[in-house]
């Protein structure tokens, strides 16, 4: 094999884990190797903002940390508009934040990003709108 054809499988592989891992929305957790790096923040489209806001309307709670990449990619699937009406609570700011961390420490988040439902339902890692979308709308 020649280090081109070499080069090329490595980015085809790269690539591949990567559209998998959006196509799936298969969990990542914070420093997972599979987790690619949080995509540039953009305009929301209205459906971005409507599922931000109707996760927050059925009490779900979206814990997660400032310095967690995973987290990161999370919140820019929402796009610029929506990740800030994410019903968000951030974990590793606590001299800044103590009763967010508080929150975290009694929901005994163990894995960033962490997605818990009002049923209590959790779901660790990065999780795909539709994902989102279809588990807020389970009876």
């Amino acid at each position: 094999m020649t280090i081109a054809n070499k080069a090329r499988m490595d980015h085809w592989a790269s690539a591949s884990l990567a559209a998998a891992f959006l196509l799936a929305g298969s969990p990542a957790s914070a420093g997972s190797s599979a987790t690619p790096l949080p995509p540039k923040p953009t305009a929301s489209t209205p459906a971005q903002v409507q599922l931000a806001d109707q996760l927050k309307t059925a009490g779900v709670k979206y814990y997660g940390s400032w310095r967690c990449p995973a987290c990161q990619y999370q919140s820019h699937l929402f796009g610029q508009g929506g990740q800030q009406r994410l019903p968000y609570v951030e974990c590793a700011k606590p001299d800044t934040l103590p009763e967010q961390a508080r929150a975290c420490s009694a929901a005994e988040i163990r894995a960033y990003p962490t997605w818990i439902h009002p049923s209590g339902e959790r779901r660790e890692g990065v999780q795909s709108l539709n994902e989102l979308q279809g588990w807020i709308e389970q009876p």
